[in-house]
């Protein structure tokens, strides 16, 4: 039986096109995936590992930590117990941060399933606390993906570049600051940077600068009790609460304000109706329903959007993903196996006439198949090649950026600093 296909050319070619546009503006979605496709040594001298874990190494981390703090044992112990009364397994640290504050909204002087008030602040504060202990980090010397990135919007500068991003860390922050990319994240200031939404909905920023989005807060956002005021510093003696929002829940609405301003600056992106946009999305595999709602309302409000997902895994991973592609014409999801593009999902499948060296660094040759296994278009001779994508991993995006900023490819000798 034929299976419905891809051209990986078309479509690699699609994308330099976005990418080479002058007036096209361009965005990009940093997902959890990404700091994964960057490697460090290991302290004890074996091998390396990624510099930030995923969210499964993230909560596995993060557990061990509570596990050392006996003041909170039983209020953790207790939370713990709360996902498996309601059979849920496995759950995230993120999931657990969601919890704590759900309950905290209603727990009032009674409390919440066997937690107080006190103890669900202290499981918030601690939490939150290992979190940034663990993706504090800086990037090594050599060239990373976030480099190549900050290369490629050093070299694209009309119009501005965005960034989105859902992670916790400034890795994207020293990439941009050494690669000397101006950029304006909604702080204003020095010593304490504040919070500036007018700022940002004033949108005089120079048109040279980058804009960059942390959608669930930072590692160095703090709320300031007494002022309720959102400041960025990196000085733990300021005591005041880290603003880690891993959810839209509603929270007090000076905690809250950073998290919807942020989302609102991904639908205003998409839905520019001035001139063309393009998001491109990496290491995301659609697991935030608000982030989605946003990006697929903006998408069906603005025809002329493009959105190209670049996905890690095989195409049969993200079946969520995938059904809203097939509702969205705009919506591209490209996996490692196949894609689902103009609503359309198939295989990559490479004409046998195509050059190679014209997929560098985004597919590569899988298989030689025949030619009556796939539909229509794929011409004689009488076989195809069944090919796979590579730019779903980030270190290979950085590679293909790479191609545009001139700089070679990602650990070889002809990148720049």
């Amino acid at each position: 039986m034929a299976e419905d296909h891809h051209d990986p050319l078309q479509t690699i070619t699609q994308l330099r096109q976005t990418l080479s546009a002058d007036k096209l503006s361009i965005g990009f979605f940093l997902g959890a995936g990404c700091p994964c496709a960057v490697s460090v040594p290991n302290e004890d001298g074996s091998g390396e590992r990624a510099i930030i874990p995923d969210i499964r190494g993230l909560t596995k981390q993060v557990h061990a930590s509570m596990a050392t703090l006996a003041a909170l044992n039983t209020s953790y112990e207790a939370l713990t117990k709360t996902f498996a009364e309601d059979a849920i397994t496995d759950p995230t640290i993120e999931a657990k941060l969601n919890r704590i504050r759900a309950f905290r909204e209603v727990a009032g002087k009674a409390g919440v399933r066997g937690l107080s008030f006190d103890q669900l602040n202290e499981l918030d504060r601690e939490i939150c606390q290992s979190i940034r202990k663990i993706v504090t980090c800086s990037l090594p010397a050599k060239p990373t993906p976030y480099h190549a990135l900050a290369r490629f919007i050093a070299g694209h500068r009309s119009p501005f570049t965005e960034i989105f991003t859902t992670n916790y860390d400034v890795l994207v922050e020293q990439a941009l600051e050494e690669k000397r990319v101006p950029y304006f994240d909604g702080f204003v200031g020095s010593s304490r940077p504040f919070f500036d939404q007018r700022a940002i909905e004033d949108a005089e920023i120079p048109k040279r600068w980058s804009r960059l989005w942390k959608l669930h807060g930072s590692i160095n956002w703090r709320y300031n009790k007494e002022t309720k005021a959102v400041f960025r510093s990196d000085r733990i003696d300021d005591g005041d609460e880290l603003l880690i929002h891993p959810s839209h829940l509603k929270y007090d609405e000076s905690r809250r304000m950073p998290y919807f301003v942020m989302i609102d600056r991904l639908r205003s992106f998409l839905r520019h109706s001035e001139r063309p946009v393009a998001l491109i999305l990496t290491g995301y595999s659609f697991g935030d329903e608000h982030i989605n709602e946003a990006i697929v309302e903006s998408l069906k409000a603005n025809a002329s959007a493009a959105c190209f997902a670049l996905q890690f895994g095989k195409l049969a991973d993200y079946q969520a993903a995938a059904a809203l592609a097939k509702d969205n014409a705009n919506l591209s999801l490209l996996a490692l196996d196949g894609a689902v593009i103009r609503r359309h999902a198939g295989v990559w499948m490479a004409n046998p006439s195509t050059d190679v060296s014209t997929l560098k660094s985004a597919f590569e040759i899988v298989e030689e198949a025949d030619a009556s296994t796939v539909t229509a278009d794929v011409s004689a001779p009488e076989v195809a090649r069944r090919c796979r994508m590579t730019l779903g991993d980030f270190k290979r995006l950085g590679e293909f950026l790479d191609e545009f900023s001139g700089f070679g490819v990602l650990g070889g000798s002809t990148v720049s600093p």
